[in-house]
C-alpha cells in the first residue's frame, strides 16, 4: 500500500549547544504536519523559544526528550507549569532514566504540584534495543540508543509520516545504529558540536559529540538527500559556510546550517 504524502514542517527553535550564547539558543525543534505537532527537547529557554514561534505551552501536547542533560531538559518544569488550565494532556516520550530525571525536576522545582495538576502523560522508551511507538494515525516514532556517557543514556529518533520521514540525532559519535535508523530519511538533523576543518585537533569521541564532516558521512551512509546541522558549538556557529562545505565533502548532499527560527518544509 502506498503511504500518505503529507507536508512536514521542521521549525528550528534552537540550533546551539550547551555552551551557546547570543543568537543560537539551546537545541529544540518542532516537527509539524497540518494535524500534528511534537516538540523535541525542552532546554532552559524553551518558553522564550516557543514565544518567538508564537506558541503557548498549551499548544504543545507531545514532547520528545533525547536525554537528561540540562540544555535538553532543564526547561521542562516551566513548560509543564505554563500548561496550567490546558484542555489537553502533555504526552512525554523519553528513555526510562530520562523520564525519571524529568519527573524529579518537576517535583523538585514545584513541590506539591503532581502530574495530574499539569495533566502529564508519561511514555517510557527503551534504552536498550530499537523501539517503535505509534503517535497518531499514520505517524510512528522509532528510537534507538546511541553512544553517550552511561549516566545520560541518549536516544536518536525518527518520525515516519507515510512517505515522509525525519531523523534527529544529537549528543553522540557516529555509529551504525544512527545510519540504520536514518536510512532513507528525507531529512537528517544531526548534531555538529565540532568542525574537523576549524578544530582539527579536537578529540570529538572523548566528548561524545560529532563534527560536521562526520554528520555528512552518516547522511551519505543512510542515503539521506538532505542534512541539517544543529547543536553547534560556540566556536563554529558563526561559520555556516565552512560547516556546509565540510559536511558536503564535494558531493551533492544538500546541507543546511539553520538559524534559530528557521523552517524547513518537506
Amino acid at each position: 500500500m502506498v503511504g500518505r504524502l503529507v507536508i512536514v514542517d521542521v521549525v528550528f527553535l534552537g540550533t546551539g549547544g550547551a555552551f551557546s550564547a547570543g543568537r543560537r539558543s539551546n537545541p529544540a525543534l518542532l516537527i509539524e504536519t497540518p494535524d500534528f505537532r511534537m516538540l523535541v527537547e525542552a532546554g532552559p529557554v524553551i518558553m522564550q523559544q516557543l514565544a518567538r514561534a508564537n506558541l503557548q505551552a498549551s499548544e504543545i501536547d507531545r514532547l520528545f526528550v533525547s536525554h537528561c542533560h540540562g540544555d535538553h531538559a532543564l526547561g521542562f518544569p516551566m513548560l509543564a507549569l505554563n500548561r496550567y488550565g490546558a484542555s489537553n494532556p502533555l504526552h512525554i516520550y523519553a528513555g526510562i532514566r530520562t523520564v525519571a530525571a524529568l519527573q524529579t525536576l518537576w517535583r523538585l522545582v514545584y513541590p506539591g504540584l503532581n502530574d495530574h495538576w499539569a495533566d502529564l502523560q508519561w511514555h517510557e522508551l527503551s534504552e536498550r534495543g530499537p523501539e517503535e511507538t505509534r503517535l497518531a494515525e499514520g505517524i510512528t516514532l522509532r528510537t534507538v540508543l546511541v553512544p553517550h556517557p552511561p549516566d545520560a543514556p541518549t536516544l536518536a529518533a525518527r518520525w515516519d509520516f507515510g512517505e515522509r520521514s525525519v531523523t534527529f540525532v544529537t549528543d553522540t559519535i557516529p555509529c551504525a545504529a544512527t545510519a540504520e535508523l536514518a536510512q532513507g530519511s528525507d531529512l537528517l538533523i544531526h548534531e555538529a558540536s565540532f568542525s574537523a576543518t576549524l578544530q582539527p585537533d579536537v578529540d570529538t569521541a572523548a566528548h561524545f559529540h560529532s563534527t560536521a564532516r562526520q554528520a555528512g558521512e552518516i547522511a551519505r551512509q543512510a542515503g539521506c538527500p538532505r542534512l541539517a546541522l544543529v547543536h553547534l558549538g560556540p566556536e563554529i556557529g558563526e561559520h555556516p559556510d565552512v560547516l556546509t562545505e565540510e559536511a558536503r565533502a564535494g558531493t551533492d548532499l544538500h546541507v543546511t546550517v539553520p538559524e534559530d527560527g528557521e523552517r524547513i518544509r518537506l
